[in-house]
């Protein structure tokens, strides 16, 4: 092989590796993974207890209907599996966009809005009693 090709050959080499380390870098940095227990940047978390308490049901889209939907987190955390519908007690919007979240399902019933950022406890019309959220763009 010829000094030049070598050359071609190692800097291809290289450019594949430092490639693949930035995917992977990448990929590991935007892991957000809705629905697993862990409420990140850019998710809604409805919480199984009052003040941000127990187990979270973490959203990045919309849920029409919580019959289906479990309450996750680290190991021993309140509630951990119970049915998400008519159980939570307080919520936390670390989205960008405002979410609105209602007693029935499809978004019916008492309906309440929570802008970004915003942390609380469920007042007496929605605590254990919301079944359905979305964020608004």
């Amino acid at each position: 092989m010829t000094k030049p090709l070598r050359s071609l050959v190692a800097g291809c080499a290289t450019a594949v590796s430092v490639g693949a380390f930035l995917l992977v870098a990448a990929g590991s940095a935007a892991a957000n993974t809705e629905r697993d227990g862990y409420l990140e940047t850019s998710e809604f978390g409805l919480y199984y207890n009052s003040n941000s308490g127990g187990c979270v049901f973490d959203l990045m889209s919309s849920d029409w209907n919580f019959y289906n939907d479990l309450f996750k987190g680290p190991e021993g955390c309140a509630g951990m599996n119970r049915v998400t519908n008519d159980d939570t007690a307080s919520y936390r919007n670390r989205d960008t966009y405002t979410w609105k979240v209602g007693t029935d399902p499809n978004l019916g019933g008492y309906i309440g809005s929570l802008p970004p950022g915003y942390v609380g406890n469920a007042s007496a019309n929605f605590k254990n009693r919301i079944t359905s959220a979305t964020f608004l763009d």
